[in-house]
């Protein structure tokens, strides 16, 4: 629960090995280029190590900018080559790590193929495309309602014209609204299911053609025009098209054969060539990178620091002529992050991800955001049968999307825990269910109970903002921020100052029997601590009290302590919204309870109940879900989490099946 240690590997080598480097770095999955190098520093360790690491004399930096460039369009043939073939391509890892053929062969392979085969390729791709044109026209043929009518003949009227053409929902309606406006017969003959696109038939005088013309150009009428070839009935046509289809799918069969070989040539050529410009794609990504001597190349890399041995010992294998140093993340370094979970609290990453990453010092604040947000949607969520069912969803979704599933399932197990605290399911009480459990005899929304709850919302706000308060300290004191960790309004101060006010409150109603000139005392007190902050600071670490001027200081702070008062009294108040989120789950099933008991119909009693169940689950539930998300954000993490963390990004290839269709 806590975020990955990391180190920073400073990699220098003979610019004759750095490919082989790089693509062990890309093997390994578990590396990180380092963007913001010190450069100088870097040509300090060039300029120690220009003279011991001797590469090849024929070696030199080459453009990898163009390189790159050429290897993407290479990759564009490739794909294109593929898909003219029905090909699979895809990323295949034992290939590329011991397989491969090298880059320069890998573009003359593709080369030779592409004179070799590109007319019988082309033939393919045309007819590809034919095939495409005849199955749009099958689909807008297959469309017309009647089978019988016979457009050739339309054509042979003498003093009419007609148009077939497609319009959307929309423009349907306005040729509705314009049919005055037009001299011609409107006929509808069909759907375009897969597009919603309405078919009409248009006749109309042949004098009123360019009137007709611009009418529909204003509707966006999208012309359907059939090759003459084709005569007679709808489905006449449709089967005309079927065998031309099969005619071209059985030539296209042929030509592949042709190319591909019974025992799959093209698809072994083709995969090995791919699978060698992906990796060469990356590595000169990496290479780009690097800074360079006369004849070595330096790379920074992060990697976690559990991972430095064995990374070293795989690259210090490929030659003599590399040296691998080590640098632990200093203050100035920034270092990306890893965080480092137990499964109970890492579906809760995608959520503080939503907000920011934690930077590399930085507290990862997921464990606490974990318990504070499932303790907040179970007690304004809390149903046994609801519940259940965001976990049974959670666990259907955790298939397909292991962490937000596992999220789901986290917060239906929190919902169905306070399900059992308020005697509660499917909405349904203990008067009603007297063998439920339950802590509120009378239910959530008996007079004696909402008090209650109202006070266990504050109680739940006094808690997670103590909590708050105690990651801000570390955050600061940990980065040595004495300034904002002990004074500022998020600091020891801060807190102390949030106690009192709490303190204060529960003495004006009475909660504690002490004068109540202690705790606002104490409020002063404290306020003068967070007032004083920066000359105190100052102080300790032996300064200039005050900088830019006392009479600025004071001006801002008395604006800042009325901005940490009334952040205080509204940060606390903000969390009577939790007890009032669950006397509203409860009131919201109340008022289904009531429109069920005026059906005189048992199965509209329990219809009524049912719909009111999944309005609740659906409607209620992403509200709750949202609120829980803004308690978090704008009332906790704005107090102690920045997240300004740099993501770790690993130099890998992904492992994944590419369909080139």
């Amino acid at each position: 629960m806590a975020i990955e240690k990391m180190a920073l590997l400073k990699i220098v080598g003979s610019l004759q090995e750095m490919e082989a480097i790089i693509k062990e770095l890309i093997l390994y999955e578990n590396v990180s280029i380092d963007t913001e190098s010190d450069r100088y520093g870097n040509s300090y360790l060039i300029h120690q190590y220009e003279t011991e690491i001797v590469g090849s004399s024929d070696c030199r930096i080459l453009d990898y900018d163009e390189l790159e460039q050429e290897c993407k369009e290479a990759l564009l043939t490739v794909e294109d080559i593929s898909k003219d073939l029905d090909i699979q391509l895809k990323l295949d890892k034992n290939l590329i790590k011991n397989n491969l053929i090298d880059y320069a062969e890998a573009v003359e392979m593709l080369n030779r193929y592409k004179v070799t085969n590109g007319k019988t390729a082309e033939d393919i791709r045309d007819k590809k495309e034919l095939i495409n044109e005849l199955q749009h026209y099958k689909l807008t043929v297959d469309s017309i309602f009647d089978n019988t009518v016979e457009f050739d003949k339309i054509a042979d009227l003498n003093f009419f014209d007609y148009e077939v053409g497609m319009l959307s929902n929309e423009n349907r309606i306005r040729l509705k609204k314009n049919y005055e406006n037009l001299t011609a017969v409107v006929i509808r003959i069909g759907i375009i299911k897969s597009t919603l696109e309405n078919l009409y038939l248009i006749i109309y005088p042949k004098q009123y053609k360019e009137e007709t013309a611009n009418f529909l150009k204003s509707l966006s009428w999208k012309q359907f025009i059939l090759p003459e070839k084709y005569t007679g009935t709808p489905a006449q046509i449709s089967e005309q098209i079927n065998s031309e289809i099969e005619i071209l799918e059985g030539e296209i069969k042929a030509l592949s054969d042709s190319l591909n070989g019974k025992n799959g040539l093209a698809d072994d050529l083709m995969n090995k060539i791919y699978n060698t410009l992906r990796l060469q794609e990356k590595l000169f990504e990496i290479a780009k990178k690097a800074d360079f001597g006369d004849n070595i190349f330096l790379l920074d890399v992060w990697v976690k620091e559990s991972d430095i041995n064995n990374l070293k010992d795989i690259i210090t294998k490929i030659s003599d002529k590399i040296v691998v140093t080590e640098e632990k993340a200093d203050d100035k370094a920034k270092p990306p992050t890893i965080l480092k979970n137990n499964r109970l609290f890492r579906p809760f990453e995608l959520i503080v991800k939503m907000y920011g990453l934690p930077a590399y010092r930085e507290l990862d604040p997921t464990p606490f955001m974990a318990l504070t947000y499932c303790l907040a949607f179970g007690i304004m969520f809390g149903d046994i049968g609801q519940g259940f069912i965001y976990f049974m969803v959670g666990l259907l979704l955790s298939k397909k999307m292991d962490l937000a599933g596992q999220l789901f399932m986290r917060l239906g197990a929190s919902s169905m825990i306070f399900g059992l605290v308020y005697g509660s399911l499917f909405g349904l009480e203990k008067h009603q269910l007297p063998w439920l459990p339950s802590l509120f005899e009378s239910g959530p929304l008996a007079a004696e109970n909402i008090p209650k709850i109202l006070v266990i919302g504050i109680a739940y706000g006094i808690i997670a903002l103590s909590g708050s308060f105690i990651y801000s300290i570390i955050n600061s004191l940990k980065n040595g921020d004495k300034e904002e960790g002990l004074f500022g309004k998020n600091g020891i101060f801060g807190y102390l100052f949030f106690l009192s006010f709490i303190f204060t409150i529960l003495t004006i109603i009475g909660l504690i029997k002490v004068p109540l000139f202690v705790p606002i005392i104490l409020l002063i007190v404290f306020m003068a601590f967070i007032v004083l902050k920066e000359p105190l600071a100052n102080a300790m670490d032996k300064k200039k009290l005050f900088p830019h001027g006392a009479g600025a200081y004071f001006t801002e702070s008395i604006f800042e302590s009325i901005e940490t008062i009334l952040s205080t009294l509204s940060n606390t108040v903000s969390f009577v919204r939790v007890g009032a989120f669950a006397l509203n789950h409860a009131g919201l099933f109340l008022a289904f309870m009531v429109i069920s008991e005026l059906m005189d119909n048992v199965l509209l009693k329990i219809l009524v109940l049912a719909l009111g169940n999944i309005l609740i689950l659906v409607l209620e539930g992403l509200i709750v879900f949202i609120q829980g998300l803004r308690l978090q954000f704008y009332e906790m993490f704005n107090r102690y989490f920045i997240g300004e963390g740099i993501e770790f990004k690993s130099v890998k290839l992904i492992i994944f099946l590419l369909s080139i269709n």
